[in-house]
């Protein structure tokens, strides 16, 4: 049987990917057309034969890759069998050929970076989609930003003590080490529904220091195209991440078959059609 679901890709946090899995394969999407088909191999039988399907013991070969409707084979690994790899990359294309996307999020076992002076939930460092998964080895006790030579994320108010400073990216990844103490905690929690206590955004996003708030409020706006994929975000947050995010046309138009819910269809719309027409003006 194919199970299909949604997780967040995090540490850092850069979108929800779409799995089908079937058995030891999965065919992986960060925007629903591009797909990857991944196949499990290990020579450890133990490793193989166990319960964890994101054991960093266990290696993935890519398999297949899907644009559209296109298919393109690769070479199958010498370990696995070619006829069970063919057959089941068939039935994973013919599954997500016939689905409708965004799949509902699966990833409800969260493991938090605690705040160090109140113990509250400070920023998600790793979520996962089986209990089991939790015994298996975590992140290390450090929140990770979008790189900047990935996510160039403009300053309006540089420090102006500073001849050369850091990107937002790390200033804020700082900021929120240091909120995490000398001796940083994480504890797991299991969630559904339940929102209450836990930033919507994946890290804090309410600070008493204006220079803390206007860091995290840059970042938040630049991500909003991505955090837009999350499901049970509260309406006036993703009502607020829609008009960020309509200052990235060109993500909104990638990301935009994956949002679960929007709030304002005419401004994301608008959006789109933006891409389309500054793309067609380059050409």
């Amino acid at each position: 049987m194919i199970r299909l679901y949604s997780k967040r890709l995090l540490l850092p946090f850069i979108g929800v990917v779409q799995v089908a899995e079937l058995g030891w394969g999965r065919a992986l999407s960060l925007d629903g057309k591009n797909w990857a088909i991944r196949y499990a191999h290990n020579d450890n039988e133990q490793v193989r034969n166990g319960p964890f399907r994101d054991d960093p013991r266990v290696n993935f070969s890519l398999v297949v890759t899907i644009d559209g409707e296109q298919l393109e084979t690769r070479a199958v690994h010498p370990s696995l069998e070619p006829e069970r790899v063919r057959a089941d990359s068939q039935r994973l294309f013919e599954a997500i050929r016939n689905v409708r996307i965004p799949f509902e999020p699966a990833d409800c076992y969260e493991y938090w970076l605690l705040d160090g002076n109140d113990g509250s939930p400070l920023a998600l460092l790793h979520a996962c989609v089986d209990e089991a998964e939790m015994q298996l080895p975590v992140p290390p006790l450090e929140w990770l930003s979008m790189p900047a030579a990935e996510l160039a994320i403009p300053d309006p108010d540089p420090p102006v003590q500073a001849t050369y400073p850091l990107p937002v990216n790390y200033r804020l990844q700082k900021q929120i080490e240091e909120r995490a103490g000398n001796q940083p905690r994480a504890a797991w929690f299991e969630r559904s529904a339940v929102t209450e206590g836990f930033p919507a955004c994946l890290i804090r996003d309410e600070w008493a220091d204006p220079e803390c708030q206007r860091l995290c409020d840059l970042y938040l706006q630049r991500i909003a195209p991505r955090l837009l994929m999350m499901a049970g975000l509260p309406r006036t947050v993703r009502q607020q991440l829609e008009q960020a995010a309509c200052e990235h046309v060109f993500e909104v138009e990638r990301f935009y078959p994956l949002y679960p819910e929007v709030v304002d269809d005419s401004l994301l719309n608008t959006a789109r059609v933006e891409a389309r027409l500054r793309r067609a003006n380059d050409v």
